[in-house]
């Protein structure tokens, strides 16, 4: 049995995982655009509030095996369905917090569920899409995320100088709760069980090397993107203008998805990274060059560009890589990547606290110029699937 993407409604299943995805994509960047405001809203600094971004990440990512777990037991709807019902709690009690440690908190339980979404909704499409069709089916995931993005960076910062930052960060659980209403709907894609767990992955060599990969592109992307705001804003920019300018990633994000989807059977996944890889590195040398509204929103787009090029070419490789036990692969994937991302953010929590932004974006651009060489020769040596094949559980 094989799902077939063209069909009505199956169309509407993809549409409804886009929701789904650009829902995770606000909550996860939503706290960027209002660190500031935070700070100034519980009287201490940069570095402390900046634990509500580094607790969400880190909790995202050590949930994962968790809901690759689930995902294979319960079925993917299910685990989806269980996740957003987490989310929607948390979410009432970010808007209660009274304290800075009780929201850290809640926002670490809010990353542990939100965590489910993207990889549930990555292992959802490769149960269901043949792998010659799957990175365009990725793509279409990484235009939701490019939304998601957009309006976090956009209306976080609007909604933290207008009306709250409890309002900002309130906002994706509302919608998450009409979610999980909408995927009582969605029905269980058809998938052979296989062999799943840690042991599986961890044997497979291609699978150790993706996951590491993963680990640092989560702390040169995600663990630099929460800081752009606040580096703008280090520059007498206001926590609106300094969203909008930074919304302009998630406009490039969307824009350079579609370009990827296209080019995605006529260009290797090797040059996919290599490209993505040099346009990040380009990025950060402006970064570290000035902290404007100029660079900032060069440096924003350049980054969404690379990171169209280069994650959903990792992403596709993280479906293939152990193919016996795709849901834990996966999983492990988004919560190395995010954990990644979550190191990163505490460890340059100094550093921003000092407003030394040149020195933490020229070495983002070393450690990014290095993940660039290594991923790309990686994934050239990668052996490619048979002609046509699905890379079920069952065909490992």
């Amino acid at each position: 049995m094989q799902s077939d993407l063209t069909e009505p409604v199956r169309r509407g299943h993809v549409r409804l995982l886009m929701a789904a995805t650009a829902i995770s994509s606000f909550d996860r960047f939503v706290t960027g655009p209002v660190l500031v405001t935070l700070a100034v809203a519980f009287s201490t600094d940069l570095a402390a509030a900046a634990l509500t971004a580094s607790a969400y990440y880190v909790l995202y990512g050590l949930g994962q095996p968790f809901w690759g777990i689930s995902s294979d037991r319960l079925g993917r709807v299910r685990t989806m369905r269980l996740a957003l019902a987490v989310v929607v709690l948390a979410g009432g009690a970010t808007a209660i917090a009274p304290t800075l440690p009780a929201l850290v908190a809640a926002r670490a339980v809010a990353g542990a569920a939100m965590g489910a979404v993207v990889p549930v909704c990555l292992v959802y499409l490769g149960d269901a899409v043949p792998f010659a069709r799957r990175q365009a089916a990725l793509t279409d995931l990484t235009a939701a995320t490019a939304a998601g993005i957009t309006a976090a960076t956009a209306l976080g910062g609007v909604l933290a100088a207008t009306v709250s930052w409890r309002a900002a960060l309130l906002l994706p659980a509302v919608a998450a709760a009409v979610l999980l209403c909408l995927f009582s709907r969605l029905p269980e894609p058809f998938r052979t069980p296989g062999r799943s767990g840690l042991r599986v992955v961890l044997r497979q060599r291609w699978g150790r090397v993706v996951l590491a990969l993963s680990l640092v592109e989560g702390a040169v992307l995600l663990g630099l993107l929460t800081y752009l705001v606040p580096a703008l804003e280090s520059t007498g920019s206001s926590p609106t203008v300094a969203g909008l300018v930074v919304a302009l990633y998630g406009v490039s994000l969307l824009l350079a998805s579609r370009l990827v989807k296209r080019a995605v059977g006529r260009t290797s996944p090797r040059a996919l990274i290599g490209v993505g890889t040099g346009v990040l590195v380009l990025a950060y040398l402006v970064l570290a060059v000035s902290q404007g509204v100029v660079a900032v929103g060069l440096g924003a787009v350049l980054i969404g560009a690379g990171w169209a090029a280069m994650h959903t070419t990792m992403q596709t490789w993280a479906t293939e890589a152990v193919p016996a036990a795709r849901a834990t692969m996966v999983s492990l994937f988004a919560g190395a990547l995010f954990l990644g991302s979550g190191i990163a953010t505490a460890a340059l929590a100094p550093l921003a606290g000092r407003d030394r932004w040149g020195l933490m974006f020229a070495g983002a651009a070393v450690v990014a110029a290095g993940f660039g060489v290594v991923a790309g020769v990686s994934r050239g040596r990668f052996p490619p699937p048979a002609p046509g094949a699905r890379l079920d559980a069952a065909d490992a």
